[in-house]
C-alpha cells in the first residue's frame, strides 16, 4: 500500500514527535487505514488502531501486517464503556479528523481517562468557519496551504473512508471544548485548516515507562487480554 498525502496526514509528523520517550503503549482513535498508526510503531513499542469502520479496519490490518500494532474494529465510546479500553492503559492517545464523529467532550474526557500518569493525548480535528474573524483567516491561510498542497503533489486518501461535515463545530466551539474537557490543555490552528489539542495526563510516568521498555510491560498496565 502506498503513503499518500493531506491535510490530515500534514499533522502525522508533529503526532509522532509529541510521543514521550520511551513510549510503552499507543492508541490511534479513528485510525482510518492505519497510516498513522503504522508510523507510531517507530516510537512505540505496541500500537492500537481503533476504528468504527469495518473497511478503515481492514485496510488497517492490511497497512500494518507484520508490526506490532493491534486494530480493533468497534465504537471508541463503547469500547471505553465497556472496558475493552481499561482506564490508564497507555502511554499515548492520538486522534486525527475523527472527534466531529462523536460527542466531542465526552469523547476527549474518554482518552484522557486511558492515560497513565505523564501519558500524552494529541487531537488534530476539524472546525467551520462561522464569524468573519474565522474567514479572515482561513483566507490568509489559502495561498501557503496550497503552496505545501502542490509541493506534495496535491491532497489523496484511501477509498471507502467514511465523510461526514455535519457536526463539524466552529473554532470558538472546539477550543471551548477542548478546555471545558482537558483543564490546561493547549489548543490552537494550524497551517492545513485544522486545530491541534495537545495536553498531559498528571503525575509522573512509570517507573518501567521512565527507564525503558521491558517484556514484562510489554502489554497494557492492567491485567487485561489482547483487544479484539
Amino acid at each position: 500500500m502506498t503513503d499518500y498525502w493531506n491535510h490530515n496526514v500534514a499533522h502525522h509528523a508533529r503526532i509522532v514527535r509529541a510521543m514521550p520517550p520511551n513510549c510503552r503503549s499507543a492508541l490511534d482513535v479513528g485510525c482510518g487505514d492505519g497510516l498513522l498508526a503504522r508510523k507510531l510503531t517507530a516510537r512505540a513499542k505496541w500500537v492500537v488502531a481503533l476504528d468504527a469502520s469495518p473497511t478503515m479496519a481492514e485496510q488497517a490490518r492490511l497497512r500494518t501486517a507484520g508490526l506490532d500494532v493491534e486494530v480493533v474494529e468497534a465504537d471508541f465510546l463503547a469500547a471505553v464503556r465497556d472496558g475493552v479500553l481499561p482506564p490508564h492503559s497507555f502511554s499515548f492517545v492520538t486522534s486525527v479528523a475523527a472527534l466531529h464523529h462523536m460527542d466531542p467532550e465526552e469523547a476527549l474526557r474518554a482518552m484522557a481517562s486511558l492515560l497513565e500518569p505523564g501519558g500524552r493525548l494529541v487531537v488534530a480535528g476539524l472546525a467551520m468557519s462561522r464569524s468573519a474573524v474565522d474567514w479572515l483567516i482561513a483566507a490568509a491561510q489559502v495561498p501557503l496551504v496550497n503552496t505545501i498542497r502542490l509541493a506534495h503533489g496535491g491532497k489523496s486518501g484511501p477509498d471507502g473512508m467514511p465523510m461526514s461535515f455535519d457536526a463539524i463545530p466552529s473554532w470558538s466551539q472546539s477550543k471551548h471544548t477542548a478546555l471545558q474537557a482537558l483543564p490546561g490543555a493547549r489548543w490552537h490552528r494550524t497551517l492545513q485548516l485544522r486545530y491541534l489539542i495537545e495536553w498531559t495526563a498528571p503525575g509522573r510516568a512509570p517507573i518501567e515507562l521512565r527507564q525503558g521498555y521491558t517484556a514484562a510491560t510489554r502489554h497494557l498496565t492492567v491485567d487485561h487480554p489482547p483487544l479484539g
